[in-house]
This record gives structure tokens, C-alpha cells and sequence, in this order.
């Protein structure tokens, strides 16, 4: 008897590491999306810090789910299936509530997380504990030097469900994060809950990628595991004209194109990068300007910026 207990602790570990940690961050991503919870998430950002509580079920295969803020301005983030609507009680909170709605945590993964491949080595890292669950560190780092940040995701082995998830700069420094500190696992029942409590509303539409209009010019030298998510021409504030607007992602990266035509007063802009890890950066081809804006360090947008070509279809 105690043979048997001596090789049941040794196989143990073994055990634990079968699943590959690609398999496991597919896990991960179908958690984040789906997995029913109630919990308290912490979101610091550019020296600010938000709180959240989340309630999140499914009935008869549809889920539902209700997010609001604990501090700042009021407002909450309510899902139905693929629908968001964002509710707060004022107009500049709905804007925020709007605004919040980009990332809605522990859903930070694509459909598809095998993609990141094309851009991102994936390693296993310790193990360690967030809201009083053991988590697995899986790390994301960029195949290319400096062009992207890092992922940090800390999962628990059992529902694959990120605890934790930490965006870092090129010098190790943290951009980004959320954590979990408080986590019911298993769906809400309590209907109400779910319901918001505000009534000024603003529909947000289907959470899915929507195929939008098909853009005239052919861009070349987007960096490798990035997809043209949409495209649209709109008018912007402060132009005469329309300006060409493409949106690009590998995943966790977002990246945008603006092209306009303007003459040769508008002036070029190096790379500038704000405390939440977005940058902007300009410079001029022929008639046009092309700015590009994302979440990518100064090297990664100047070599974006340096590599587009436009080539008429």
C-alpha cells in the first residue's frame, strides 16, 4: 500500500502537465467566454483603478451576463447571447460604460487562439494563486523583439478560466492587468442580478465581427498575424474629408490605419506613446497621410509605420 501511494504522488505532476499548453489556452479561451461565474475583478490602467462586479449565466443555451463598475461613474455592460447594450443613468456615463465595453475581462482571448502562434511563443510558467484559486501561468511573448507586449495569463487548471491576465512592456514593466479578487463559480440563479438598473441604454450590437465594406486599396506590410478585422470612410472631426479607416488584430493586439489626402502642410508625427500602452504616430506618402494607432510598443508602430505600402485594387 504505501508502493502504490509513493508512485500516485510521483505520477501526480505528470499528470497535471498532459495537456499541452496550446490545448490549454484553447480551454482558456472557451472559459473566458462561457464558463458561469459571479465575481469582483480589479482593472489598473495608466494609474487608474476600476472595479467591477460580474454576474454571469446561461439558460437554454443562451448566456447572460451583467457587469458594473464599483467605482468611478456609474454604469454596467449587459450581454444577451452575442448582444451588448451598455445602461448607465447619464449621458457621460454611458459614454464610459461604451468606452468599457473594448475589453470585457475574462474574455481577453480570440476565438482562435492557435492564430497567435503566427506572432507569439507560448511557454508554461509556475504556479501561483489569485482570489484564493491556484492558477498556471501560460506566457506569451512576442517572436519579434519589441514589436508587440507580452500576455501573461494565469488559468485555472480546472475550468480553464483566466484569474489573471497582465499585458508587459518591453522593459518587463506592467501596461495593463485584471484580476480576479473575489470568484463564485457556477451560474447566477438569481434573475435579477442579471437585470440592469439603470435606463438610459445604448445598444452596442452583436459582439461577432461583422464583414463590413471592402476597402479600396490593398495594404501591404502589416506585420505578420495581424487580420483586417473591418473597414469603413467616415468623416472625423477637424477633416474635409472622408478618411479610410482599417482595423487590424492579432489576437490581443489592435491596430488602426487612417489615410487621407491632405496637402503638404499637414506634418508628420513620431511615435508618441500614452501611460495606457496605446500609441499614434504619422508620416506622409505622396498626397496621403497615414497615421497608425494601437496597442504596440514604439518600436512596433515605427516599423508598421515604415513598412505600409498602399496599392490601389
Amino acid at each position: 500500500m504505501r508502493r502504490l501511494a509513493v508512485c500516485v504522488l510521483i505520477s501526480l505532476p505528470l499528470v497535471a502537465h498532459a495537456e499541452d499548453d496550446w490545448s490549454l489556452l484553447r480551454r482558456a479561451a472557451v472559459a473566458g467566454q462561457s464558463f458561469p461565474f459571479s465575481a469582483i475583478y480589479s482593472h489598473p490602467l495608466g494609474g487608474e483603478l476600476e472595479t467591477f462586479r460580474i454576474y454571469r449565466s446561461s439558460e437554454d443555451g443562451l448566456l447572460r451576463e451583467r457587469r458594473e463598475s464599483l467605482d468611478g461613474l456609474p454604469r454596467e455592460i449587459v450581454r444577451q447571447g452575442s448582444e451588448l447594450t451598455c445602461y448607465a443613468p447619464d449621458a457621460r456615463s454611458l459614454s464610459a460604460a461604451k468606452l468599457g465595453a473594448v475589453k470585457m475581462f475574462p474574455a481577453v482571448l480570440p476565438d482562435a487562439p492557435a492564430d497567435l502562434a503566427v506572432a507569439y511563443n507560448l511557454s508554461r510558467g509556475g504556479m501561483d494563486r489569485v482570489a484564493e484559486r491556484d492558477c498556471q501561468w501560460l506566457l506569451l511573448k512576442p517572436r519579434e523583439v519589441n514589436s508587440r507586449y507580452s500576455q501573461r495569463l494565469c488559468i485555472d487548471p480546472v475550468t480553464a478560466l483566466p484569474l489573471k491576465v497582465v499585458t508587459g512592456g518591453v522593459r518587463g514593466e506592467v501596461i495593463e492587468q485584471f484580476a480576479f479578487t473575489e470568484l463564485t463559480l457556477g451560474p447566477e440563479h438569481d434573475r435579477s442580478k442579471l437585470r440592469p438598473r439603470y435606463k438610459q441604454s445604448l445598444s452596442l450590437g452583436t459582439a461577432a465581427v461583422v464583414k463590413s465594406a471592402q476597402p479600396p486599396l490593398e495594404v501591404k506590410g502589416i506585420p505578420a498575424g495581424f487580420r483586417l478585422l473591418r473597414y469603413m470612410s467616415r468623416p472625423l472631426p477637424g477633416h474635409e474629408q472622408a478618411v479610410q479607416h482599417y482595423v487590424y488584430s492579432d489576437g490581443f493586439a489592435k491596430l488602426s490605419l487612417f489615410v487621407e489626402t491632405s496637402d503638404a502642410e499637414v506634418p508628420a508625427h513620431p511615435v508618441v506613446i500614452a501611460p495606457n500602452g496605446i500609441g499614434v504616430a504619422s508620416r506622409r506618402a505622396g498626397e496621403q497621410l497615414l497615421t497608425v494607432v494601437g496597442d504596440m510598443p514604439e518600436a512596433g508602430l515605427q516599423s508598421v509605420l515604415k513598412n505600409i505600402r498602399l496599392v490601389p485594387k
